[in-house]
């Protein structure tokens, strides 16, 4: 199971394990805010699981924010290759990176785009304008909140410590 992590200050920070959750409790660096209806066995105890803690002290953590893993990426562009714009299932779709890495291009938001493979290896490592080949859409970092990223089946528990909270 998971559990909710907030910071002192109540504003969601991350998404745990129960187990590790429960490990903060128990060392004191958390308090217990909600518990879920089911128990664990620690020891020779059952334990309520931890839906919510709050950490005890400030932690300079840098709040909620979404990396541009492969599956990002993809849903960001709608599963459509940004040159060719056919839509593709998962597995005949790639990373592009639009400056190429050989040519100082990053991983990054503003650089990476969906792309099916045959249109990957015709742009091989080349600018973009120089073989006509130029994403359909500029790619930019995807304004998401906590809410979007978390899905719709969030538990009832967590709502309330949720509500109106936006990273963007």
């Amino acid at each position: 199971m998971k559990t909710l992590k907030l910071d002192n200050s109540f504003r969601p920070i991350d998404v745990i394990d129960s187990l590790n959750a429960y490990s903060l409790v128990r060392r004191e660096k958390a308090d217990l805010v909600e518990c879920y209806d089911k128990k664990i066995k620690c020891g020779e105890n059952l334990v309520p699981v931890p839906a919510v803690i709050v950490l005890r002290r400030y932690v300079n953590y840098k709040f909620f924010r979404i990396v541009p893993s492969r599956r990002n990426v993809y849903e960001r562009d709608k599963y459509r290759c940004q040159y060719c714009l056919a839509d593709q299932p998962y597995s005949k779709l790639t990373l592009d990176h639009v400056i190429p890495k050989s040519k100082g291009g990053d991983y990054s938001w503003s650089n990476i785009v969906c792309c099916c493979k045959k249109c990957n290896q015709k742009k091989g490592n080349k600018m973009p304008g120089n073989i006509g080949m130029i994403p359909s859409s500029f790619p930019v970092k995807p304004k998401y909140d906590l809410i979007d990223y978390l899905g719709p089946n969030l538990p009832e528990l967590w709502l309330p410590y949720l509500n109106g909270y936006k990273t963007n």
